[in-house]
């Protein structure tokens, strides 16, 4: 017996109600019911929500019948997988470019001493970061840190306050059963860094220790230009050190490990690259994207494109050409379109007319008809199955509003900003193309339809048609 079909039973017994009377309550087949108890046969997840709904399941015992019902319809290991991915897209829904600038730092006092507790190890990492990015411009700091030690704050402060330095940091990836979990969580410091350092943050992985991570107490560490500060793995010790020799020994064995890693992420910054990356990484059989804002870029003609399009400072004709390739591809495309956003993200769309992966110094806002024309074009392929478009569920899944992530099963994932981005649109975009984090982003690219993270096809195609029909008053 699957632990669903228990929880199911139970919910049924607590009830007090035949299995006859839930049935044409919720006007599902009695005998659909009565195999699903003895795991015979699979509820639809539109049967399975109108049995959340009829028992009136509170927010807790609701998300536990879901999350038994997904293992049982994905198995165990794929479910973790999918949620995974899921979980990396609420955190990063969360975070919010904006914060205080660092405190000063002068001086640092804690050189060639033991420093013990994690608090105190933290707040000298912090200390020496801070400084050797106020002070030295231009450095680059190497870094190899325990799972336990995450900077991204450390970090983001610096860089969204415009300090000029680089990080290379060597990550350790898992290559067991679960290794393609373990290695998606490092994105949930990895994406946001590399945006909010614009490329600066270079992160490059390998899949098996270096012998002397096991060999010494102290064998994680972080380089600066001026100091070297070696870390144990549980954080309770530290040691700050200045011996230039010393620096530059570790600073030797660091770039040897980097030769032997690849890099986890390629970004670039240059507008005109970008849109060749759009268009390399864009295959004309496949899209599969997640962004706020449905993707009608298949419905943008040469013409719309001229009569928005503004020169701004980039040679028009040489960017016109690009943006024209990239929009001819989507239209080309017969076998899999599948869109994915949020009704926040369509709302947006109607109200602004602004596309929020399209930078506004060169695309102005467009007239409401065009959009509406758009969208009308969008709910009749989704009509037809031409297109899938998937709303999704703000209670189950949060897309970042300042991101468009296409995944593609060849050439990777791929993670563009867009303008709700704090540098813009086009400003930087990701491209990750190690293989268990990309086959997790597809395979759960893949399961969306259907699920209880997005809307039913009728339920999207009704919010279509609504948001439609009020543009048209």
């Amino acid at each position: 017996m699957s632990k669903f079909s228990i929880f199911l039973r139970n919910l049924i017994e607590d009830s007090g109600e035949s299995i006859s009377y839930i049935a044409r309550s919720i006007e599902a087949e009695r005998t659909s019911i009565h195999k699903a108890l003895t795991d015979e046969r699979i509820l639809s997840y539109k049967v399975v929500r109108a049995l959340a709904r009829h028992f009136n399941l509170p927010v807790d015992k609701k998300k536990e019948f879901f999350r038994l019902y997904d293992i049982l319809l994905q198995g165990e290991e794929t479910y973790e997988n999918r949620q995974a991915v899921c979980n990396l897209l609420n955190d990063l829904s969360s975070i919010r470019f904006s914060m205080l600038p660092p405190p000063q730092v002068d001086k640092i006092e804690l050189t060639s001493r033991l420093i013990k507790g994690e608090y105190a190890v933290r707040n000298a990492i912090r200390t020496v970061l801070i400084y050797e990015a106020t002070s030295c411009e231009g450095s680059v700091f190497s870094m190899f840190l325990p799972e336990k030690l995450d900077l991204t704050m450390e970090l983001m402060e610096l860089w969204l306050a415009q300090r000029d330095f680089t990080v290379d940091a060597l990550l350790c990836f898992h290559s067991d059963r679960s290794a393609g979990v373990k290695n998606l969580q490092l994105l949930h410091s990895v994406i946001p860094l590399c945006l909010a350092s614009r490329g600066k943050y270079r992160p490059y992985y390998f899949c098996e220790a270096p012998k002397a991570a096991t060999m010494s107490p102290m064998s994680y560490y972080i380089i600066t230009q001026n100091y070297l500060i070696q870390l144990s793995e549980d954080l309770s010790m530290a040691q700050i050190r200045e011996d230039k020799d010393l620096i530059d020994f570790y600073t030797g064995f660091f770039r040897s490990l980097l030769e032997c890693c690849d890099p986890l992420v390629q970004c670039n910054t240059n507008i005109l690259d970008v849109l060749q990356e759009y268009i390399r990484n864009t295959s004309p059989d496949s899209l599969q994207i997640l962004m706020p804002q449905p993707c009608t870029g298949r419905y943008i003609t040469p013409d719309v494109i001229r009569k928005y399009m503004q020169n701004g400072s980039m040679p028009y004709k040489e960017m016109f050409s690009l943006v024209e390739q990239h929009f001819s591809v989507l239209r080309q495309i017969t076998g899999s379109y599948q869109t994915v956003f949020t009704e926040q993200g369509l709302q947006d769309l109607i109200h602004t007319c602004s596309m929020a992966d399209l930078p506004p110094q060169y695309v102005p806002p467009l007239e409401a008809q065009d959009i509406r024309q758009m969208l009308r074009y969008l709910y009749d392929e989704i009509a037809k199955d031409t297109v899938k478009g998937m709303l999704v569920r703000p209670t189950s899944l949060n897309l970042p509003d300042y991101l468009a992530i296409y995944v593609h099963p060849k050439t990777g994932v791929h993670i563009y900003t867009t303008n709700a981005f704090v540098y813009g649109a086009y400003c930087c975009n990701i491209h990750i193309a190690e293989e268990s984090i990309c086959r997790i982003f597809y395979d759960f690219m893949q399961s969306l339809e259907g699920s209880n993270l997005v809307y039913s096809k009728e339920d999207t195609l009704q919010l279509l048609a609504q948001h439609i029909a009020e543009m048209e008053v």
